[in-house]
């Protein structure tokens, strides 16, 4: 058996693959289909015949239950028409009869009226059985013979004979269809075997046609790799052959252009590596940049434009051959040199904290090859890097000078306020204590009472003046009733006191922190900046009017002192270096800054200004009026 088998698939080898798939499919099917109708025939045989039985022992007990009365009275009219008609109404009845208690035929369904002794004798019922079942073979087929007794305890008994015609019928029909849908289903997989096989023999038939290609000189021939099978696995795995010695030709240009491209670049940002302390030491480190960006890549000239430092500058280098007077850059962005037009790369933009601040130009006689492009890209990469520490560096030593010059204008204003103390409590504080004694030694005097009221009159008058004079001096240093009733009350008596130094209107709004206090550092911020605000409006906008507003919403306090003035240029103003025109902006700006808050300001000339303060509130900045005091 082996053997046969061994020999059976080496004949199949020599044929094709796909006649080899179309043989296993069609074989498959018609097994299954084979196995398929004898599971069928067995199942709808056993079905069947269950029915037929239980159908004719109905029958014969129906009849049975029917002919009592009429064996009783004896009516053979009537059982011949009981036996006709059963006949009639069942088409695969063999016959009917009915026999008295001496197993004498009384009435029978055969034409001729004769039924044989073999068959009156192959069935009977026993003692107290309801029916008797018997098969058997006759000339007519197989029979299914059925006895009942008669009813009614008259000795008696009807036979019925059935045919297995039904049985045949229906065995035959289910064979049929289960061959007809065999025959359709092995057509439906043949056709769908048909396409499935193309998809695979396909695939082989282009790898053949590969190998002829390569197989004359044609090592760059490629073919679609059919994916997720073996055949296209096979197909990557000749390309991956065929592709081996270019890759590795290709690999070795590849790393030798790297180790050009890391030099050059290396070279070139060895140029940027310098840490420049001025604007000019920075610029000649830029031009120094450009020149070595040229001749590094053997380009016609190279431009870098970039916003620094609020202020848009140019770097650019032209080589020989291509001086700057007769070079231009056209609108298409052609460069033209002595004559000759050279294309320009697309600009490389230079970005700063995701921001474009700036781009590179160039112009190259050639094409750049993507190494070059690659260089470029990752020298604007890092020149947005070195412009943003160079102005990180430039902001830190202008905050740094802005430190400076606030502290100096700290320790002058606290000599300032020092002197002018003294001198007023030498001129007014003095003077008062002095004319109080002098009251004191004219009472002493005194003869009449009249004279000593007088004195006493004066010398209070004297003192109270003093004690405002005092109170005036304590609310310049430190207004006590912030610390006593909070910035809401200090904010608006300030500007009742503003009021009577400049007759202007004013408007205030605070809402928020009517019952909750900030912290001692938040409310002498917003009071200073307020103050501030103030102070140079009264000295330079030529306002008629003012408005402080302040408001608290959830973590974030508002701050906002706008008026009608004058106005004038922020940019030219905030951007300058610090003097004392501009460092009590930068004073707030940086009070602001310390709380982690923003500061703006908005103005225009002849439109007025508006500084807005925006301070962040934790979760402990803020407390009830029932719960804090500060002490003043």
């Amino acid at each position: 058996m082996p053997i046969l088998f061994k020999k059976f698939a080496r004949s199949l080898s020599g044929f094709p693959i796909h006649l080899k798939i179309y043989f296993m499919v069609v074989s498959a099917i018609v097994l299954l289909a084979l196995i398929s109708l004898f599971a069928i025939r067995i199942s709808v045989t056993d079905t069947m015949s269950v029915q037929l039985d239980e159908r004719v022992k109905s029958i014969s007990g129906d009849v049975a239950a029917r002919t009592g009365d009429l064996l009783l009275t004896n009516n053979i009219y009537a059982m011949q028409t009981l036996v006709n008609d059963t006949i009639d109404n069942y088409n695969d009845l063999e016959y009917v009869f009915i026999l008295n208690e001496d197993n004498e035929v009384l009435v029978d369904s055969y034409s001729d009226g004769h039924v044989s002794e073999e068959i009156i004798h192959a069935n009977s019922v026993e003692d107290e059985e309801f029916n008797h079942l018997l098969t058997f073979r006759s000339e007519e087929g197989i029979i299914r013979d059925a006895a009942a007794p008669v009813d009614k305890g008259i000795d008696g008994t009807v036979r019925v004979g059935l045919r297995d015609d039904s049985l045949e019928t229906a065995i035959s029909s289910v064979t049929f269809q289960i061959i007809s849908f065999m025959v359709l289903l092995i057509l439906f997989s043949l056709a769908i075997v048909m396409k499935l096989t193309r998809i695979i023999t396909n695939p082989i038939n282009d790898l053949v046609s590969l190998t002829n290609r390569v197989a004359k000189g044609d090592m760059t021939a490629r073919i679609d790799a059919y994916p997720k099978d073996e055949i296209g696995d096979l197909t990557e795995s000749f390309h991956d052959m065929l592709g081996t010695l270019e890759t590795a030709k290709s690999e070795k240009e590849n790393y030798l252009n790297q180790i050009i491209t890391r030099n050059r670049e290396l070279t070139l940002l060895n140029d940027l590596s310098d840490n420049p302390h001025t604007i000019k030491d920075f610029n000649q480190m830029m031009n120094h940049f450009v020149r070595d960006l040229v001749h590094e890549l053997k380009l016609g000239s190279g431009v870098i434009e970039a916003t620094i430092n609020q202020q848009q500058e140019y770097f650019s280098y032209q080589a020989e051959g291509c001086p700057a007077e007769n070079t231009a850059c056209l609108e298409d962005w052609t460069c033209v040199c002595e004559k000759k037009e050279y294309n320009i790369k697309s600009v490389f933009p230079i970005y700063s904290n995701q921001q474009k601040i700036g781009q590179i130009k160039i112009c190259s006689g050639d094409v750049l090859d993507a190494y070059s492009e690659k260089i470029l890209d990752s020298i604007a990469n890092h020149l947005g890097t070195v412009i943003e520490n160079n102005e990180l560096s430039h902001e830190i030593k202008k905050k740094e000078e802005i430190r400076q010059m606030l502290l100096e204008k700290i320790m002058t204003v606290q000599e300032d306020e020092r002197k002018r103390i003294a001198r007023e409590l030498h001129d007014e504080t003095g003077h008062a204590l002095s004319s109080i004694l002098l009251g004191l030694k004219m009472m002493e005097d005194a003869e009449s009472p009249d004279e000593i009221n007088h004195q006493i009159q004066k010398l209070r008058k004297l003192t109270h003046q003093s004690i405002e004079n005092i109170h005036d001096l304590a609310w310049q240093l430190r207004p006590t009733i912030l610390d006593k009733f909070g910035l809401k009350v200090a904010i608006e008596r300030y500007m009742e006191e503003f009021k009577q130094k400049l007759d202007i209107d004013y408007d205030v709004l605070i809402n928020g922190i009517d019952t909750t206090r900030l912290t001692p550092e938040m409310e002498t911020a917003i009071f200073r900046i307020v103050q501030e605000s103030l102070t140079n409006i009264f000295k330079y906008a030529n306002a008629s009017s003012v408005s402080v507003i302040i408001i608290r919403n959830d973590d974030l306090i508002s701050v906002i002192i706008e008026d009608d003035g004058t106005g004038f240029n922020v940019d030219s103003m905030v951007n300058k270096d610090p003097s004392k025109f501009n460092l009590g902006l930068h004073g707030m700006q940086e009070r602001a800054s310390l709380l982690g808050g923003t500061f703006e300001i908005e103005s225009e000339t002849g439109k007025g200004t508006a500084v807005m303060v925006k301070l962040p509130i934790s979760d402990e900045s803020g407390e009830s009026y029932e719960n804090t005091y500060y002490a003043g």
